[in-house]
């Protein structure tokens, strides 16, 4: 590496102005000039020599930005090199990219102080003998680089083996659950998801629907406790959710998601449009995700649809899933073209507008989109995606139809 000599450069320390020599070098991963003393810039006035050689190691040898090496340089400190160089060959010589290392570092810094053929090697050898692709184990791990602190036969081992044999999956299935929710691979994720699926089973939920529910969303078996799940699960059932249909997790993981006074708040903006108690139940039997967005977005889609649009509130109750489409990304685009067609008479009196809304983006352009040249609706509807903000100017529109 070569390395030159700066003039004099003043930094402070303390409130207090000091002095130091630069060295310059180059940046690894970005191909930046960075100064091996210029962390006194960066570190506080009780760092240490080991402290600035870290920080500088980190930016030089491993790729990482000034400020997420000082946030690195505060959970791992050495003096020397040599053992950090070879936990970066290691990872090098297993598939992992500059980038990769440069990532796994900036989240898992204290593995450079490893030892490698006793911490690291072991591990990616499981992971080698089960048949995971080196190109997912290095994508996953960058992002993911956690599970490299566990213990192999306490926490990896038997957990890899009961998300694998209860869903039925193959060895990178796993690694791509773990990506999702680290904590499938971490703790006693194995007792912990056995405990919700005990419960699950006592509800009377189809084997193949556990299934479905573990490699969709492992956090709900991870990160629940029993007792919330259960009482969830039961509130769930007494609402009329049927355990034998999906729909049973998709509400049960909708209300853990969300604390009784987050709840009650998004009700009360259904209340705010006329909706009655009933019909809050109603929608979210329907369409369970419908009390899951944010209290913004339902107020933003329900003043469109009511106000903007003209639909009834009712409408919207009984048709919640409209709730989930974006306004920026679907809503306002669809009926901005609509509008024209409309005030052309190019379209039937009678639209339905959950169709409008919910064909898919091949089939809108196709139909009402592409086939009118002349009325130049397709520059109109990119247009309007473009716009990211909810004060698009789109005239209420009066729908000859019977909500």
């Amino acid at each position: 590496m070569k390395v030159t000599h700066k003039p004099l450069l003043k930094f402070y320390r303390n409130g207090k102005p000091k002095v130091v020599d630069v060295v310059v070098k180059k940046n690894v991963s970005s191909g930046k000039r960075f100064s091996e003393r210029t962390c006194d810039g960066y570190l506080s006035g009780n760092s240490t020599d080991e402290h600035s050689f870290t920080f500088s190691y980190l930016i030089n040898s491993c790729g990482l930005s000034p400020q997420s090496a000082l946030a690195a340089s505060k959970r791992v400190n050495f003096k020397i090199s040599q053992k950090p160089d070879s936990v970066i060959r290691f990872f090098r010589n297993h598939g992992f990219s500059q980038t990769q290392i440069t990532e796994l570092i900036k989240r898992a810094p204290d593995l450079l102080v490893y030892n490698f053929e006793k911490n690291l090697l072991p591990k990616f050898q499981f992971f080698y003998s089960r048949g995971v692709s080196s190109s997912n184990r290095a994508e996953v791990l960058s992002v993911r680089p956690y599970v490299l602190r566990c213990s192999l036969d306490r926490c990896i081992i038997p957990n890899f083996n009961f998300f694998k044999d209860f869903a039925g999956c193959d060895d990178d299935k796993v690694l791509v659950a773990y990506k999702r929710f680290r904590g499938v691979l971490l703790g006693d994720f194995q007792s912990r998801a056995a405990r919700i699926v005990a419960v699950l089973r006592e509800c009377g939920v189809p084997e193949y629907n556990m299934v479905r529910m573990l490699v969709e969303d492992p956090s709900v078996f991870g990160s629940t406790s029993l007792e919330k799940f259960r009482r969830t699960a039961e509130e769930v059932k007494n609402l009329g959710f049927n355990p034998l249909k999906y729909d049973f997790f998709a509400a049960v993981r909708v209300l853990l998601q969300l604390s009784e006074s987050t709840r009650e708040r998004k009700f009360d903006v259904f209340k705010d449009y006329g909706w009655s108690e009933k019909e809050i139940v109603s929608a979210f039997r329907r369409f369970p995700n419908c009390i899951k967005y944010s209290e913004t977005k339902i107020k933003a889609t329900m003043d469109f649809y009511v106000n903007k649009v003209g639909l009834k509130s009712s409408y919207i109750a009984n048709q919640p899933h409209l709730l989930g489409l974006s306004l920026e990304k679907r809503i306002i685009p669809r009926f901005a073209v609509f509008q024209v067609l409309l005030s052309n008479g190019l379209v039937k009196e009678k639209t339905s507008i959950t169709r409008l809304l919910c064909i898919t983006e091949k089939s809108f352009l196709q139909m009402l989109v592409t086939r009118y040249e002349d009325l130049h609706l397709l520059k109109l509807y990119e247009e309007k995606l473009g716009v990211s903000k909810y004060n698009v100017k789109v005239d209420k529109i009066t729908f000859p139809i019977n909500f």
